[in-house]
């Protein structure tokens, strides 16, 4: 048993001396810089064509009044889908009242 650890021990030991080796830079080499090197050409300019303001003017006026029409157009469905106003004579109250008095004549 005794055996057995120090040849785990020995085993552990070569191992880590052969890990820490691996790591080392080789000689007669430079360490390699990690620097990034970015060429980049100059960004090209952003021409933009020029506005014709009438035609601007034109859509803004011509979008203005398609709104308009279409809220004339939901005024109206709106006033046709409106409850019609109920007559008070009409209700439920008089038309039973009214049925009343002729079963009793």
């Amino acid at each position: 048993m005794v055996t057995r650890v120090a040849l785990a021990a020995a085993l552990t030991a070569v191992l880590a001396s052969s890990a820490a080796g691996a790591q080392d830079a080789r000689p007669g080499e430079a360490p390699s810089s990690l620097e990034l090197k970015r060429e980049a050409k100059p960004a090209r300019p952003i021409v933009r064509p020029e506005s014709d303001r009438g035609q601007a003017v034109r859509d803004a006026s011509s979008a203005a009044a398609e709104y308009e029409q279409r809220q004339r157009d939901e005024a109206l469905v709106r006033e046709q889908t409106r409850p019609a106003i109920r007559r008070p004579d009409l209700g439920y109250d008089v038309t039973s009242g009214i049925q009343q008095r002729n079963l009793r004549r």
